[in-house]
């Protein structure tokens, strides 16, 4: 068994040296994705988009292709949706087990339902709504998130919100 994983990493990863594509592409059972997507419906207005996103697990320190531009991953960051490609990142570790992590890909869904409903001044200003409603799926598994609500408003200020 063991070393059918190796050999399966060592097709993943022709050479130890890089070539390993990062970050790599991650199943999420069907189940999963659907039942967030159902939550997300039924706890607002917007209809999820049809399909799963593809969804890929990176690590802290790792640089990925996120919006058309090199991006490293914060050690803060737990996960990203990319509009332009449609796909999701997944900072790991990461379980469906976990209800925290689990309500990171959560918000993920949320933004892509989000951008896919109707034009944001810019990315950042539908924080504020996905976190809220994070918050509310966590609270009905009796986890309190104890989200910073004011950096998490202040990040969600459009460049154009600002004074110069």
């Amino acid at each position: 068994m063991i070393r059918a994983i190796v050999i399966g990493l060592a097709l993943l990863c022709p050479a130890a040296g890089g070539a390993c594509p990062a970050p790599l592409p991650m199943s999420v059972p069907d189940a999963v994705t659907e039942a967030l997507a159902a939550w997300i419906e039924s706890h607002s207005d917007y209809t999820v988009p049809q399909g799963a996103p593809a969804i890929f697990m990176c690590q802290s320190g790792e640089v990925i292709t996120y919006e058309g531009h090199d991006l490293l991953v914060d050690p803060d960051l737990r996960a990203a949706y990319d509009l332009m490609e449609d796909r999701i990142f997944l900072v790991g570790p990461w379980s469906e087990d976990d209800p925290m992590r689990l309500s990171s890909l959560l918000h993920e869904l949320i933004h892509r339902a989000q951008f896919h409903a109707r034009d944001w001044p810019c990315p950042a200003a539908a924080e504020p709504e996905a976190y809220r409603l994070q918050e509310a799926w966590l609270a009905e598994r009796g986890i309190d998130p104890g989200f910073a609500w004011a950096e998490i408003y202040l990040h969600a200020r459009c460049p154009s919100d600002r004074h110069p």
